[in-house]
């Protein structure tokens, strides 16, 4: 095991990035609801009966686990980079892309379609402040491996086959 290979500043930004996708995902509100006459009349919750915040890992029955996996995905690069795997991509090239993933994911189901009660109706469902930061994790995450794969000078160029 050699840690020389880590760069402090990505495993920060990394360590950072992971560590609060974590905790906006599990602990803080992505969802807020107004507190409306109607919303109790039409039974129009999407966060638990009587609850007016909810986290996304509440919300989202498959994303919530794509999500925690990809909040693991700097630790894996780092040990990855410790252990000296050979890999047939650079290194830092897939946790690349599962922040873009994520962040894709987050803001599809932020921006494009919120979640909406059972019932169809879709008012006075805001965005929270565990939210954002859930999408600001995800750009630290792409961003981590995206300069981890830089460093290592990204894909070698290969010669197609048959040619000399």
């Amino acid at each position: 095991m050699d840690f020389s290979r880590l760069d402090r500043n990505r495993v920060i930004l990394g360590a950072l990035g992971g560590s609060l996708l974590l905790l906006s995902l599990l602990f803080l509100p992505w969802y807020s609801l107004t507190d409306t006459p109607q919303r109790a009349q039409q039974d129009a919750w999407i966060c638990g009966s009587g609850e007016f915040s909810c986290t996304g890992f509440e919300t989202f029955p498959l994303m919530r686990w794509l999500l925690l996996a990809g909040a693991f995905a700097p630790l894996i690069l780092a040990w990855i980079l410790v252990r000296g795997h050979r890999l047939s991509w650079a290194p830092g090239e897939m946790t690349m892309v599962v922040g873009f993933a994520a962040m894709t994911l987050i803001g599809y189901n932020g921006i494009i379609d919120r979640p909406a009660p059972d019932n169809g109706t879709e008012f006075g469902i805001g965005l929270s402040y565990g939210y954002f930061l859930a999408l600001l994790a995800a750009i630290a995450i792409a961003a981590t491996g995206f300069l981890r794969s830089l460093e290592s000078g990204g894909r070698k160029e290969r010669k197609a086959p048959g040619t000399v």
